[in-house]
This record gives C-alpha cells, sequence and structure tokens, in this order.
C-alpha cells in the first residue's frame, strides 16, 4: 500500500509540474506575441533574430557539466540541437511530442541557425488549446443579435475592388453550407453547415476573404472531406501528412481541423509574399503557387513555376475567386 501511494504521489507531482510549465509556458508565449508555432518554411528561411515557436519530438538529451542539450525532430524530419541550463524534468530521458519557445539567429541566407531555449510544454496541452480556441471562433458565427461586421482585408486586397461582405456571419453561413452541398451532393446538410462555419469563422480569425477558400477547396476536393490524392494529401484542403502535422492539425480528415489547416496556411502564404512583393495580386498568384506546388518551388523559380498543374490551379482558383467577388 505504502509503496502504491508514493507511486501515486510521484505520477500527481508530475501531472501538477506539467500544469506549472503549461501555464508559465503559455504566459510566456503570450508575452512574446506567439500565438502558433512557426512552420518548417519560415524557419528555413528566415534571417536575422526572432522567438519563434517550434513544434517537434524531443528525442533525447545529452548532459555536460550544466547544461543540457535536448535533440529535438522536426516535422520535416531534420533535427536541431537546443540547451538549456535549467532542463524540465518531463523531457530528460523521453521522448515527447513538444512545443518549443526559442530564440533563433541565422547570419544570412546560407549562414547556421542557432537555437536558444526559452521554454517548453507538452504538445497535446497546447494543440489542445489552440484547436479549442479556434473552433470556439468558427462556432461563434453571431457574437450578438443585429450585430454587423466586415471580412478583415489586411492580408488580401484584390486586384480591383470586390463586393464588400456586410453580411451578419449567421446569416451568409447557411448561403455558402447550401452553395458547399451544391457542389457536392453526397454531403449531409450537418457536414454542409459545419464546413461553411469553419470557413467564415476561419476567414475573420486569420483575416483571409471567404470567399478566396471557397475558390480554393473548390479546386482541391471539390469539397470532399474523404479526398486523397496518389500523393497522399488529405482532406478538403489537400493537406500533406507533413503539412497537416506542421498546422497542428491531427485528424486532416475532420472538417473543421482541415478547414483550420487550409486557412492557416494559406494566411501564411498570403502574408509571407505580400511582404516579400508589396503588390496584392503578384502575392495572390504566388500564394496560390506556393500552397499547391510548394514554398521551395516558388523561391527555385522565382515566381509561379512553369509547372502545368499549378499554372492551372492558380489560374482556376483566381478565376473562381474573381465570379465569387463579383470581379468578372
Amino acid at each position: 500500500m505504502k509503496k502504491q501511494l508514493v507511486t501515486i504521489a510521484v505520477a500527481l507531482a508530475a501531472v501538477c509540474a506539467q500544469a506549472q510549465t503549461l501555464d508559465a509556458y503559455l504566459k510566456l508565449r503570450k508575452s512574446n506575441g506567439i500565438f502558433q508555432a512557426a512552420s518548417v518554411e519560415a524557419l528555413d528561411t528566415f534571417v536575422g533574430t526572432k522567438i519563434l515557436e517550434i513544434r517537434g519530438i524531443v528525442k533525447g538529451s545529452i548532459r555536460s557539466g550544466k547544461v543540457t542539450a535536448f535533440v529535438v525532430e522536426r516535422a520535416d524530419g531534420s533535427t536541431s540541437m537546443i540547451e538549456t541550463t535549467a532542463p524540465p524534468e518531463w523531457l530528460v530521458g523521453n521522448e515527447v511530442s513538444a512545443r518549443l519557445l526559442v530564440r533563433a539567429r541565422r547570419g544570412d541566407e546560407n549562414g547556421v541557425l542557432h537555437i536558444e531555449w526559452l521554454g517548453a510544454a507538452p504538445e497535446d496541452a497546447v494543440h489542445n488549446i489552440e484547436l479549442a480556441e479556434a473552433k470556439k471562433l468558427a462556432a461563434k458565427r453571431q457574437p450578438s443579435p443585429g450585430a454587423r461586421h466586415e471580412t478583415k482585408r489586411d492580408v488580401f486586397t484584390p486586384p480591383t475592388k470586390a463586393r464588400e461582405w456586410i453580411i451578419p456571419a449567421s446569416e451568409v453561413t447557411p448561403i455558402y453550407a447550401a452553395y458547399i452541398k451544391k457542389i457536392n451532393r453526397k454531403l449531409q446538410s450537418r457536414e454542409a453547415m459545419r464546413i461553411a462555419e469553419g470557413v467564415v469563422g476561419f476567414s475573420i480569425h486569420y483575416g483571409v476573404d471567404a470567399r478566396l477558400i471557397m475558390a480554393l477547396m473548390i479546386a482541391e476536393s471539390d469539397f470532399n472531406p474523404r479526398e486523397l490524392s496518389r500523393s497522399g494529401a488529405m482532406g478538403l484542403g489537400q493537406l500533406m501528412p507533413g503539412t497537416a502535422k506542421d498546422l497542428g492539425v491531427s485528424n486532416p480528415y475532420d472538417l473543421v481541423e482541415n478547414v483550420y489547416g487550409t486557412v492557416k496556411l494559406l494566411s501564411q502564404h498570403l502574408k509571407h509574399y505580400r511582404a516579400k512583393t508589396g503588390e496584392d495580386f503578384q502575392s495572390l498568384c504566388l500564394a496560390l503557387a506556393a500552397y499547391n506546388a510548394g514554398p521551395g518551388a516558388v523561391a527555385r523559380a522565382g515566381g509561379v513555376p512553369p509547372f502545368r498543374d499549378t499554372q492551372r490551379y492558380v489560374k482556376r482558383v483566381v478565376s473562381l475567386y474573381k465570379q465569387f467577388a463579383g470581379l468578372n
């Protein structure tokens, strides 16, 4: 009995330690303005000094004097060594999926990446909090009776002025659901509504025009949540396994999770190319090309890659978006 009580006490202590670690980590994360993990592309291409959150699997640790170095395997299979003088006990000697807040430095494009440890928390705990917040936003279609809002336009401004969306989310969501079901008649009404709620909710959260998301999903899957490509892309937004994991999507066939990952990825590409080009239409085309062929292909081509499928994809999504936005 005494041995069992000791075991229980140790287990409870571990749980409490992780809870304290999570609380401290979330405060540290918020104080540095971090709300999501950096993509593999962002970590591998930035120059300068940044505080970032990375997602990975701690594969082991090496101790030398007062310094402990953790070996972290990232989503693309590459590994990084992250040193700390105050290692959390729950990570030492274990293989754990974790979020790590780090200060990353790179002198130039070809320079070595230096990573300094700031904090860590269990991946499942952080992901569950993010997913709960995202689903809450997607489900919150109408803040108060009669309230009205417009979609944000800080990420994407179309080449010519689109018709403004000033319809309350509670009114536009059923319209989107009906259109989604028209495109894919095999969907149940409740499935179409969940997809529409995700599109509207995450479009507001990430500042991406909902009509652009609709156009992209038609090009990707025709709103088939069970779509699987020959290359392994999954679900509504055709997320690749590694990309889905990097975005925090644990089940790409879940309707809300896939929409969440799709919009999050698209918003990252739009922001990146808008900052790089300073031009709205060009950034849109490059973002769509990166979504389809990957940012590496865009970088190598110095623009939209000359792949026939990618060229057709960009033209189709832009054409659909113009149609939805009243630009044709």
